[in-house]
C-alpha cells in the first residue's frame, strides 16, 4: 500500500483534533504520514494571570499539549509560531505557509492531501489561516517563489472540513468519513489539550463554575467526550446523503465530512476513494 502524506492545517493548536481527529486517526492507522500544523502558538487562549504576565509560558504549555495529542495517533505537530489573534495575510506569513506546504512529503511532490477550514468562520484567525493556504496554492508550483524550498511539480488536493456557516455559501459534503472505530482516540486527543477543554473553553463560555473539579477526572473527561460524540453525530446527520451514497443504508453513528477545494488538484471519484479512508 502506498504511503500518503496528509497535512492538517488549523489556526490554533487544538483545531485539527476537534475537526479532523477521527479522519487523521484512520489515515495514520492506514499507514499514512500525518502532520498537524497550527499557524499560531496559542499564547492568548487562557485567563490566568500567570499567562497574562508571561504568554510564552502558555505557548510552551500548548506546544506540549499539541505534541501529546498528536502522539495519540502517531502523528507529529508543527507550529508557525504566530501570536494568537495576530494572523494576517501578509508576505512573511504567506511565504512561511508556502514553505510549510512544500516541505511535507517527497521533494517536488509535497502532501497528497491538505485538510483545512473554509475561509468563512466566526474567528478571524481561522478565516485568515484558510486564506493563507489558498493564497499559497498556485505559488507552490512557482520555482522563483521561496526558491530555497523546492517547488512542487503537482498540486495537492485541498479539502475543507465541515462547518455550519451559511452566510455566504453553505458547506457541501463531497466525502464523509465514518469515525465510529476511532471516536475514543479523538476524545483522547481532545482531552490532551487540558488548558483548553478543562480551563479556557469553559471559562470563555461562562460555565467554568459548572465544570467538574480537577479531582473528578472521569466527570471532566465525560463532558469532553459528550461534546465530541455530539459533533460526530451532527456531522453524520448533515452528511447523511453523502454517507448513503458511499455505503448505502448504514448504521454509522459518527462522521467527519469534507468539501473539495477547487484551488488544488480536483480528484476524480476513484482518487477520492483512495485519498480518504472510506
Amino acid at each position: 500500500m502506498t504511503m500518503r502524506h496528509i497535512l492538517c492545517i488549523g489556526a490554533h493548536p487544538d483545531d485539527n483534533e476537534f475537526s479532523v481527529g477521527g479522519t487523521a486517526a484512520r489515515l495514520k492507522a492506514r499507514g499514512d504520514a500525518v502532520r498537524f500544523v497550527s499557524v499560531t502558538n496559542g499564547d492568548k487562549g487562557h485567563f490566568a494571570e500567570e499567562y497574562k504576565a508571561d504568554p510564552a509560558r502558555l505557548a510552551a504549555r500548548r506546544l506540549a499539549e499539541a505534541q501529546t495529542a498528536a502522539a495519540v495517533i502517531g502523528a507529529d505537530f508543527q507550529t508557525l509560531g504566530v501570536h494568537d489573534g495576530e494572523v494576517y495575510v501578509d508576505r512573511p506569513t504567506t511565504e512561511a505557509m508556502a514553505r510549510c506546504l512544500r516541505s511535507f512529503g517527497e521533494p517536488g511532490k509535497g502532501p497528497d492531501l491538505v485538510l483545512l477550514n473554509r475561509p468563512v468562520d466566526y474567528h478571524r484567525d481561522h478565516r485568515y489561516t484558510a486564506q493563507l493556504v489558498l493564497d499559497a496554492t498556485y505559488m507552490l508550483t512557482v520555482p522563483l517563489m521561496c526558491p530555497e524550498t523546492r517547488h512542487l511539480d503537482r498540486m495537492p488536493v485541498f479539502a475543507y472540513w465541515y462547518d455550519d456557516f451559511r452566510d455566504l455559501v453553505p458547506f457541501r459534503a463531497d466525502v464523509a468519513v465514518p469515525i465510529d472505530d476511532v471516536i475514543e482516540q479523538k476524545i483522547e486527543m481532545a482531552c490532551a489539550h487540558v488548558s483548553q477543554v478543562f480551563e479556557w473553553l469553559p471559562y470563555n463560555a461562562g460555565r467554568l463554575d459548572h465544570f467538574p473539579p480537577e479531582s473528578d477526572t472521569a466527570g471532566r473527561r465525560e463532558m469532553v467526550a459528550h461534546n465530541i460524540r455530539a459533533r460526530g453525530e451532527h456531522r453524520r446527520e448533515q452528511a447523511s446523503a453523502c454517507l448513503e451514497a458511499q455505503y448505502g443504508p448504514n448504521t454509522i453513528h459518527y462522521a467527519e465530512a469534507f468539501q473539495i477545494c477547487e484551488y488544488g488538484r480536483v480528484p476524480d471519484p476513484a482518487e477520492l476513494r483512495e485519498l480518504f479512508p472510506l
